[in-house]
């Protein structure tokens, strides 16, 4: 695999149980009618959702390049370690 692919799927993984985190709280925070609290919640959710596909991206890009660096047939690639979404993209 690639030298980089369990470090950016791990990040993408703490991106994403930050996410959860942001958006449960938000929520919480809006039941209670916390809006101000909630919104500032909720924006943190997005930009852990953001920095959760780049590193899920990073991850995808370098397990591919690591997988097909030998093939010169440009039909036969190597799609183990890809994630269904990022396999359909590429």
């Amino acid at each position: 695999k690639g030298d980089e692919y369990h470090k950016f799927r791990e990040s993408a993984k703490e991106h994403w149980d930050s996410m959860r985190s942001y958006f449960q709280k938000a929520a919480t925070a809006y039941s209670k009618g916390e809006l101000e609290y909630a919104a500032y919640l909720s924006d943190q959710g997005k930009i852990q959702t953001k920095l959760a596909r780049e590193a899920d991206e990073r991850a995808s890009q370098n397990i591919f390049k690591a997988r097909n660096k030998g093939f010169e047939n440009v039909i036969t690639i190597d799609l183990h370690g890809q994630h269904v979404k990022q396999a359909m993209r590429l």
